[in-house]
Protein backbone atom coordinates (compact mmCIF):
# COMPACT_ATOMS: atom_id res chain seq x y z
CA UNK A 1 0.00 0.00 0.00
CA UNK A 2 1.12 3.54 -0.64
CA UNK A 3 2.11 5.71 2.06
CA UNK A 4 -0.27 8.09 1.33
CA UNK A 5 -3.25 5.75 1.76
CA UNK A 6 -1.95 4.37 4.51
CA UNK A 7 -1.64 7.46 6.43
CA UNK A 8 -4.84 8.92 5.03
CA UNK A 9 -6.68 5.66 5.69
CA UNK A 10 -6.15 4.50 8.87
CA UNK A 11 -4.56 7.35 10.83
CA UNK A 12 -7.72 9.99 11.50
CA UNK A 13 -7.21 13.56 13.79
CA UNK A 14 -7.41 12.75 17.54
CA UNK A 15 -6.13 8.91 17.56
CA UNK A 16 -3.33 7.87 19.91
CA UNK A 17 -0.34 6.79 18.15
CA UNK A 18 2.05 4.78 18.81
CA UNK A 19 5.52 5.49 17.41
CA UNK A 20 8.07 2.44 17.02
CA UNK A 21 11.58 2.81 17.51
CA UNK A 22 13.68 4.46 20.28
CA UNK A 23 15.19 7.75 20.20
CA UNK A 24 17.29 7.72 16.49
CA UNK A 25 17.27 4.11 15.87
CA UNK A 26 14.09 2.95 13.71
CA UNK A 27 11.72 6.14 13.82
CA UNK A 28 9.15 6.19 11.06
CA UNK A 29 10.09 9.56 10.00
CA UNK A 30 8.58 8.86 6.42
CA UNK A 31 5.05 8.31 8.06
CA UNK A 32 5.89 11.76 10.50
CA UNK A 33 6.28 13.49 7.17
CA UNK A 34 3.40 12.52 5.50
CA UNK A 35 1.28 13.06 8.37
CA UNK A 36 2.64 16.35 8.20
CA UNK A 37 1.98 16.53 4.97
CA UNK A 38 -2.16 15.66 5.02
CA UNK A 39 -2.43 17.63 8.07
CA UNK A 40 -3.42 15.27 10.73
CA UNK A 41 -4.46 17.55 13.30
CA UNK A 42 -5.06 17.03 17.89
CA UNK A 43 -3.11 13.38 17.64
CA UNK A 44 -1.70 12.22 21.05
CA UNK A 45 1.35 10.28 20.49
CA UNK A 46 3.05 7.11 22.42
CA UNK A 47 6.57 6.27 22.16
CA UNK A 48 9.11 4.93 24.42
CA UNK A 49 12.13 7.16 23.60
CA UNK A 50 11.00 10.15 21.34
CA UNK A 51 13.49 12.35 19.51
CA UNK A 52 13.15 14.15 15.70
CA UNK A 53 9.68 11.95 14.88
CA UNK A 54 8.14 13.89 17.91
CA UNK A 55 9.81 17.04 17.76
CA UNK A 56 9.03 17.04 13.84
CA UNK A 57 4.94 16.44 14.46
CA UNK A 58 4.85 19.15 17.25
CA UNK A 59 6.58 21.82 15.09
CA UNK A 60 4.27 20.78 12.23
CA UNK A 61 1.15 20.78 14.84
CA UNK A 62 0.12 17.90 14.69
CA UNK A 63 0.38 16.62 18.13
CA UNK A 64 -1.77 17.94 21.01
CA UNK A 65 -0.33 15.16 23.50
CA UNK A 66 2.89 12.97 24.00
CA UNK A 67 3.38 10.00 26.38
CA UNK A 68 6.56 9.13 26.89
CA UNK A 69 9.81 8.50 29.05
CA UNK A 70 12.07 10.72 27.66
CA UNK A 71 12.36 13.18 23.94
CA UNK A 72 15.61 14.57 23.10
CA UNK A 73 17.98 14.54 20.50
CA UNK A 74 20.36 12.48 22.34
CA UNK A 75 24.16 14.15 21.60
CA UNK A 76 22.58 17.06 20.12
CA UNK A 77 20.55 18.64 22.92
CA UNK A 78 17.16 19.07 23.49
CA UNK A 79 14.45 18.76 21.12
CA UNK A 80 14.02 22.63 20.53
CA UNK A 81 10.17 22.12 19.08
CA UNK A 82 8.79 19.84 22.04
CA UNK A 83 10.63 21.99 24.16
CA UNK A 84 9.26 25.16 23.68
CA UNK A 85 5.48 23.56 23.38
CA UNK A 86 5.44 22.26 26.76
CA UNK A 87 7.18 25.05 28.48
CA UNK A 88 4.07 26.84 26.36
CA UNK A 89 1.52 24.50 27.71
CA UNK A 90 0.28 23.90 23.99
CA UNK A 91 1.38 20.47 24.29
CA UNK A 92 -0.56 17.75 27.08
CA UNK A 93 2.17 15.75 28.66
CA UNK A 94 1.43 12.50 30.25
CA UNK A 95 4.76 11.94 31.97
CA UNK A 96 5.64 7.64 32.17
CA UNK A 97 8.37 5.92 32.55
CA UNK A 98 9.87 2.85 30.58
CA UNK A 99 7.79 0.37 33.07
CA UNK A 100 4.54 2.48 32.44
CA UNK A 101 4.62 2.60 29.11
CA UNK A 102 5.55 -1.23 28.70
CA UNK A 103 3.02 -1.80 31.31
CA UNK A 104 0.47 -0.28 30.15
CA UNK A 105 0.55 -1.83 26.80
CA UNK A 106 0.67 -5.03 27.69
CA UNK A 107 -2.41 -4.26 30.16
CA UNK A 108 -4.36 -3.39 27.02
CA UNK A 109 -3.39 -6.25 25.24
CA UNK A 110 -4.22 -8.46 27.90
CA UNK A 111 -7.77 -6.93 28.44
CA UNK A 112 -7.17 -5.60 31.65
CA UNK A 113 -7.74 -2.16 33.47
CA UNK A 114 -4.26 -1.89 34.61
CA UNK A 115 -0.63 -3.85 35.78
CA UNK A 116 0.62 -3.66 39.63
CA UNK A 117 3.92 -1.69 39.40
CA UNK A 118 5.99 -1.33 42.62
CA UNK A 119 8.72 0.36 41.43
CA UNK A 120 7.30 4.19 41.29
CA UNK A 121 5.71 3.94 45.03
CA UNK A 122 7.71 6.88 46.88
CA UNK A 123 7.87 8.93 43.56
CA UNK A 124 6.03 12.15 41.99
CA UNK A 125 3.64 10.02 40.15
CA UNK A 126 0.99 10.22 41.32
CA UNK A 127 1.03 14.25 41.91
CA UNK A 128 0.99 14.57 38.03
CA UNK A 129 -0.80 11.93 36.97
CA UNK A 130 -4.16 11.75 38.53
CA UNK A 131 -4.74 8.43 36.63
CA UNK A 132 -2.27 6.36 38.56
CA UNK A 133 -3.15 4.99 41.74
CA UNK A 134 -1.76 3.24 44.80
CA UNK A 135 -3.20 0.43 46.68
CA UNK A 136 -3.05 -2.92 47.90
CA UNK A 137 -2.90 -6.37 46.88
CA UNK A 138 -6.29 -7.49 46.74
CA UNK A 139 -5.29 -10.80 47.65
CA UNK A 140 -4.24 -10.10 51.10
CA UNK A 141 -0.63 -10.49 50.80
CA UNK A 142 -0.43 -6.72 52.46
CA UNK A 143 2.05 -5.69 49.26
CA UNK A 144 1.44 -1.99 48.21
CA UNK A 145 1.74 -1.38 44.57
CA UNK A 146 0.90 1.11 42.07
CA UNK A 147 -1.76 0.62 39.41
CA UNK A 148 -0.97 1.85 35.91
CA UNK A 149 -3.75 2.25 33.23
CA UNK A 150 -3.65 0.56 30.11
CA UNK A 151 -3.02 2.08 26.93
CA UNK A 152 -5.60 1.63 24.67
CA UNK A 153 -3.51 2.65 20.99
CA UNK A 154 -5.69 3.15 17.97
CA UNK A 155 -2.61 3.07 15.88
CA UNK A 156 0.47 1.76 15.84
CA UNK A 157 3.41 3.11 13.17
CA UNK A 158 6.57 0.75 13.10
CA UNK A 159 9.56 1.14 11.03
CA UNK A 160 11.62 -2.45 10.23
CA UNK A 161 13.80 -3.45 7.75
CA UNK A 162 11.90 -6.38 6.36
CA UNK A 163 8.25 -7.71 5.98
CA UNK A 164 6.46 -9.91 3.50
CA UNK A 165 3.36 -8.85 1.74
CA UNK A 166 0.92 -10.01 4.57
CA UNK A 167 2.17 -8.54 7.16
CA UNK A 168 4.97 -10.12 9.06
CA UNK A 169 7.60 -7.76 9.93
CA UNK A 170 10.91 -8.37 10.62
CA UNK A 171 13.22 -6.66 13.35
CA UNK A 172 17.04 -7.38 13.02
CA UNK A 173 18.22 -6.21 16.55
CA UNK A 174 16.84 -4.71 20.08
CA UNK A 175 12.50 -4.67 19.44
CA UNK A 176 11.84 -2.59 22.19
CA UNK A 177 8.18 -1.98 22.31
CA UNK A 178 7.02 -2.24 19.06
CA UNK A 179 5.79 -5.88 19.11
CA UNK A 180 3.53 -4.98 22.21
CA UNK A 181 2.93 -1.84 20.50
CA UNK A 182 1.35 -3.88 17.01
CA UNK A 183 -0.55 -6.53 19.76
CA UNK A 184 -2.30 -3.67 21.61
CA UNK A 185 -3.18 -1.40 18.42
CA UNK A 186 -6.69 -0.96 16.36
CA UNK A 187 -4.59 -0.69 13.75
CA UNK A 188 -0.97 -1.29 12.58
CA UNK A 189 1.37 0.29 10.06
CA UNK A 190 4.84 -1.64 9.27
CA UNK A 191 7.11 0.62 7.07
CA UNK A 192 10.04 -1.88 5.60
CA UNK A 193 12.97 -1.10 3.72
CA UNK A 194 12.34 -4.39 2.01
CA UNK A 195 9.66 -6.97 0.85
CA UNK A 196 10.83 -10.13 0.61
CA UNK A 197 9.16 -13.58 1.04
CA UNK A 198 7.10 -15.41 3.92
CA UNK A 199 9.55 -18.16 3.18
CA UNK A 200 12.68 -16.03 4.21
CA UNK A 201 11.35 -14.63 6.92
CA UNK A 202 11.24 -17.86 9.01
CA UNK A 203 15.11 -17.72 8.29
CA UNK A 204 15.85 -14.12 9.28
CA UNK A 205 17.42 -13.51 12.84
CA UNK A 206 14.19 -12.85 15.21
CA UNK A 207 12.16 -14.42 12.10
CA UNK A 208 8.21 -12.58 12.67
CA UNK A 209 8.19 -10.55 15.91
CA UNK A 210 5.27 -8.63 14.15
CA UNK A 211 2.69 -11.42 12.52
CA UNK A 212 0.86 -10.80 9.98
CA UNK A 213 -2.46 -10.92 12.69
CA UNK A 214 -1.57 -7.76 13.85
CA UNK A 215 -1.27 -6.17 11.04
CA UNK A 216 -3.55 -3.35 9.19
CA UNK A 217 -1.07 -2.61 6.02
CA UNK A 218 2.09 -2.90 4.93
CA UNK A 219 4.26 0.21 3.18
CA UNK A 220 7.66 -0.29 1.18
CA UNK A 221 10.17 2.58 2.16
CA UNK A 222 13.44 2.31 1.68
CA UNK A 223 15.15 5.07 4.10
CA UNK A 224 11.97 5.64 5.42
CA UNK A 225 13.79 6.18 8.66
CA UNK A 226 15.89 8.92 7.59
CA UNK A 227 17.72 10.72 9.27
CA UNK A 228 17.21 8.06 12.07
CA UNK A 229 18.97 4.63 11.57
CA UNK A 230 17.25 1.01 10.78
CA UNK A 231 19.77 -1.79 11.38
CA UNK A 232 21.33 -3.48 9.33
CA UNK A 233 21.29 -1.25 6.61
CA UNK A 234 22.38 2.29 7.78
CA UNK A 235 22.85 4.25 10.58
CA UNK A 236 21.59 8.02 11.85
CA UNK A 237 22.61 10.48 9.45
CA UNK A 238 24.09 13.30 12.34
CA UNK A 239 24.61 15.99 9.37
CA UNK A 240 21.26 16.18 8.61
CA UNK A 241 20.00 16.03 12.24
CA UNK A 242 22.43 18.94 13.17
CA UNK A 243 20.63 20.88 9.64
CA UNK A 244 17.20 20.21 10.97
CA UNK A 245 18.12 21.71 14.38
CA UNK A 246 20.05 24.76 12.69
CA UNK A 247 16.51 25.40 10.16
CA UNK A 248 13.41 27.28 10.68
CA UNK A 249 10.93 24.72 10.64
CA UNK A 250 9.10 26.16 7.99
CA UNK A 251 12.15 26.59 5.59
CA UNK A 252 12.90 22.62 6.68
CA UNK A 253 8.90 21.63 5.53
CA UNK A 254 9.24 23.43 2.29
CA UNK A 255 12.44 21.66 1.26
CA UNK A 256 12.24 18.22 2.90
CA UNK A 257 8.53 17.96 3.31
CA UNK A 258 5.85 18.98 1.37
CA UNK A 259 5.30 18.11 -2.47
CA UNK A 260 8.21 16.12 -1.79
CA UNK A 261 8.43 12.35 -3.12
CA UNK A 262 10.73 9.84 -1.04
CA UNK A 263 13.46 10.14 -4.40
CA UNK A 264 13.21 14.07 -4.28
CA UNK A 265 13.76 14.20 -0.04
CA UNK A 266 16.89 11.82 -0.52
CA UNK A 267 18.24 14.42 -2.97
CA UNK A 268 17.67 17.37 -0.92
CA UNK A 269 19.47 15.95 2.02
CA UNK A 270 22.62 14.97 -0.04
CA UNK A 271 21.56 12.00 -2.40
CA UNK A 272 23.95 9.39 -2.77
CA UNK A 273 26.75 11.19 -0.74
CA UNK A 274 24.13 10.54 2.06
CA UNK A 275 23.43 7.50 1.20
CA UNK A 276 27.22 6.50 1.14
CA UNK A 277 27.70 8.10 4.55
CA UNK A 278 25.10 6.39 6.61
CA UNK A 279 25.16 2.87 4.92
CA UNK A 280 26.26 -0.12 7.37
Amino acid sequence: MPLREAISTYVQDGDLVGLGGLSFWRKPISACREIIRQEKKNLSACTFVGGIDIDMLIAGGCISEVRSCFVGMETFGMAPHYRKAVESGKVKISEESEATIALGLRASYLKTPFMPLKGIIGTDFPKVRDDIKQIEDPLGSGTQVMAVPKIDLDVAILHVPYADEIGNGNIAGAVWMDDDMAKTAKKTIIICEKLVETEDIRYLPGKAQLPMQTTTAVVKSPFGAHPTSCYPIYTFDPLHIQEYLKMDFEDYKNKFIIDKTPVQYLEQTGGIQTIFNILL
